[in-house]
């Protein structure tokens, strides 16, 4: 069983070691200009064999005393050393720098988007991303200044999730040579715990006093005016108003919520973290489509009955974070 294990563990420490020296060679940046420090390159396949086909030429040009073939094998080794320069400069001077990144639910797939910007002097073509096994389409920077880039990258737990080393890659303009950095943007994007279905406990809904809380959807108490905007009905235009100044005003309602739901972590079933976590999402995400005042209870933290999508979006970020610091 050692013997078996010392491959794998061999793997796990040249993998470490790269890791390491990648760190301290291209830290985590939030923006990053390649240059000859950032930038590897290689031969690529096709180019190992039109290697290999020159050497051939050289030496049938040697052993035949042909100058022809011996000059056009010179040739080929010329183009190659251009290959090597262009490939290069297809990379060198780019601009990348870090974008946005979306929530996502655990298991799904976070986005995130990076930004690629050209060099003054330059233009750059067929460049790719790739990110976990996902690769972006060619990027071309000739007409534009700058390239936004969306990378999508799966998910399995919730919190912050940090992407980690991308690659950027070309063989442009000949294929012969592969140009490639690792990049490591700054960036992060948060992870909410996966819904999970489950019975809400009856305890959980609680009586309020008629005006604990005001729905603006509620058609019962007159609240003022507002400018009117395209898709307001006609209905709700004060027209008394737009005779005395001739400016369109919608009239704004309010009423009230009798019932308000809360969604406590001690009334949740079940001993799993995770899992308590994830039916709470559940609910939350529910009583938001059926446009229903909640609030929500954790330990150590309390979020007071609201609706709307900054409301969801607050007790989203709380069960993300839970238990994180």
């Amino acid at each position: 069983m050692p013997v078996a294990n010392a491959p794998s563990a061999l793997r796990r420490m040249l993998r470490q070691r790269w890791q390491n020296w990648l760190r301290r060679r291209l830290p985590a940046r939030r923006r990053v200009t390649l240059d000859q420090k950032r930038i590897f390159i290689l031969p690529t396949w096709m180019g190992l064999g039109y290697l290999l086909t020159a050497l051939l030429l050289f030496l049938a040009g040697v052993n035949y005393e042909n100058s022809m073939i011996l000059n056009f094998s010179f040739f080929l080794g010329s183009l190659f050393v251009v290959s090597i320069l262009q490939t290069y400069g297809n990379l060198s001077g780019l601009v990348i720098s870090a974008g946005h990144a979306e929530p996502a639910f655990a298991g799904q797939e976070a986005k995130f988007v990076v930004h690629l910007a050209k060099s003054r002097r330059k233009q750059h073509c067929s460049i790719y991303c790739s990110w976990h096994g996902f690769k972006s389409e060619a990027c071309n920077l000739t007409a534009v200044e700058e390239v936004p880039v969306s990378l999508l990258i799966a998910t399995s737990q919730r919190g912050r999730f940090r992407p980690g080393r991308f690659r950027l890659q070309t063989v442009y303009p000949f294929g012969l040579c592969h140009a490639w950095t690792w990049i490591d943007l700054d960036m992060e994007a948060l992870v909410y715990p996966k819904p999970v279905e489950c019975p809400l406990a009856s305890s959980q809904q609680e009586a309020d006093q008629e005006g604990t809380l005001v729905s603006a959807e509620g058609q019962e108490d007159f609240d003022g005016l507002r400018g009117y905007q395209p898709s307001d009905s006609l209905r709700t235009v004060d027209w008394k108003a737009y005779a005395r100044s001739n400016t369109l005003y919608t009239k704004q309602f309010h009423g009230y919520q009798s019932t308000t739901r809360w969604l406590r972590w001690a009334d949740v079933p079940g001993a799993d973290l995770e899992l308590r976590l994830s039916h709470l999402c559940y609910w939350v995400l529910e009583l938001s489509r059926e446009g229903e005042p909640y609030g929500l209870d954790l330990p150590g933290r309390t979020i007071s009955p609201a609706l709307g999508k900054s409301h969801e979006e607050a007790c989203l970020v709380a069960l993300a974070e839970f238990g994180h610091g």
